[in-house]
């Protein structure tokens, strides 16, 4: 695919796409004959891991070295899995946080729709 049909596909603008590609998130993409750059589906999941791991608020230097860990298994570190631990922690503490908002909103749609069906 194309790099417009990636970012269509990923909701990730043209710009992002190419400087991630720039920092080497994105392995050396593939040029047709008339230079355009075409991704694969694994470009695509690395994408996405990307894009997921930035909206929740991972570092660009921590994604940079969690996808050289992905390639190369050697490239493990302590400091790898602190920043890894601790950004679990954050995920597991904005996940209940989340699940208390939605607790209190259900019981709120619950009421409002008991109220409806009274009338």
């Amino acid at each position: 695919m194309r790099i417009g049909e990636l970012s269509q596909i990923t909701g990730c603008p043209i710009g992002t796409i190419r400087f991630y590609e720039s920092k080497g998130l994105l392995k050396s993409i593939a040029r047709n004959l008339g230079g355009q750059r075409i991704y694969t589906s694994s470009d695509l999941k690395r994408l996405q891991l990307i894009m997921a791991c930035r909206s929740n608020g991972i570092k660009l230097e921590c994604i940079v070295r969690v996808i050289q860990f992905m390639d190369n298994p050697q490239l493990g570190s302590e400091w790898l899995l602190q920043n890894v631990e601790n950004y679990l922690s954050e995920l597991q503490k904005q996940r209940e946080s989340l699940d208390r908002a939605e607790k209190y909103l259900r019981q709120i749609h619950k009421k409002l729709t008991q109220k409806q069906d009274i009338r």
